[in-house]
């Protein structure tokens, strides 16, 4: 068994002491207390991180707070925190809870990257088709949980990127999701909705990955697939008296930024759903990014 090092300890429970009250200044008696020794032993450490610019001191007062220099050591720290692991317990939840495959996706320029696959635990569910590592192409119906969040800006760019893909004009695109955007944003998840047609999107995405796309595979593949869903893909107000089919129920959980870190999406419906279990289900989505949000310290823009 490894052996404790009473000086580590003294600089992790001194960092945790300044970390919990940060407005609130130490002396060095305080600071000794606090860890239970003489001020002549834990002097030299005190000094040492002054001078590592760990700590400041005050210059008249002589009392410590933590210094400029863990700034950067904590922005590493969120960094290198993997949103995934943190997700991934929920989306179990959420997998078992809804009877269909939990899918989280993280940005990567003007894609989502599939993170992360979790099946429920009464077997194999549909995930049009994805698997890990794949790239989604994030254009119009694809990625409204992410562009509600959008600025006007990049929801301009979003439009103008499926105006590309899809060859629709842009204004319409914009007076098409605008309102369905607003409404994602009020109640906290978007669906995106399996139309009734010959094909599934997922057996779109089979088929081309069959052809040997390469390593863009899937962001080739749903370029195509797309084809097969309508402009109104997105679904608005939810008919609790309705019949939905969803293509994705998906909502984003954010960063300490307000940003999107990661989006939590139930996926690939085998079958038509009632209304009513179709909010249900959004809400669990909703709830579940939510936690993740929390879980990582984020908030909610």
């Amino acid at each position: 068994m490894a052996r404790n090092s009473p000086q580590t300890d003294r600089i992790v429970m001194l960092t945790e002491l300044l970390a919990d009250e940060p407005e609130t200044p130490r002396s060095l008696a305080d600071i000794a207390r606090h860890l239970g020794v003489a001020k002549a032993t834990c002097y030299p450490m005190v000094v040492a991180l002054t001078e590592a610019g760990w700590l400041i001191r005050h210059p008249t007062r002589k009392t410590y707070r933590l210094g400029p220099a863990l700034i950067p050591v904590g922005r590493a720290a969120e960094t290198a925190t993997d949103v995934v692991d943190l997700a991934r317990s929920v989306m179990h939840e959420l997998a078992d809870a809804s009877d269909m495959a939990s899918i989280a996706f993280v940005q990567s320029g003007s894609d989502v990257v599939v993170a992360e696959v979790v099946q429920p635990v009464g077997g194999r569910r549909g995930t049009l088709g994805l698997r890990l590592g794949d790239k989604v192409l994030l254009v119009p119906p694809i990625g409204s949980g992410i562009a509600a969040w959008y600025p006007q800006e990049q929801r301009d760019e979003w439009y103008a990127l499926g105006g590309q893909s899809l060859g629709v004009d842009v204004d319409v695109l914009r007076a098409t999701y605008e309102p369905a955007l607003a409404l994602v944003r009020e109640r906290g998840y978007a669906m995106e909705c399996m139309q009734q047609q010959q094909h599934s999107l997922a057996d779109a995405v089979s088929e081309l990955r069959g052809r040997g796309v390469g390593g863009h595979r899937s962001t080739v593949a749903l370029r195509e697939a797309r084809k097969l869903l309508s402009a109104d893909a997105v679904v608005g107000d939810i008919d609790p008296e309705g019949s939905y089919q969803p293509l994705s129920i998906n909502a984003a959980a954010f960063d300490r930024d307000g940003e999107p870190a990661v989006v939590l999406c139930v996926a690939d419906a085998s079958r038509p759903i009632s209304g009513v279990r179709t909010a249900e289900i959004g809400e669990l989505v909703r709830d579940a990014a939510a936690r993740v949000t929390a879980a990582m310290h984020g908030r909610h823009p």
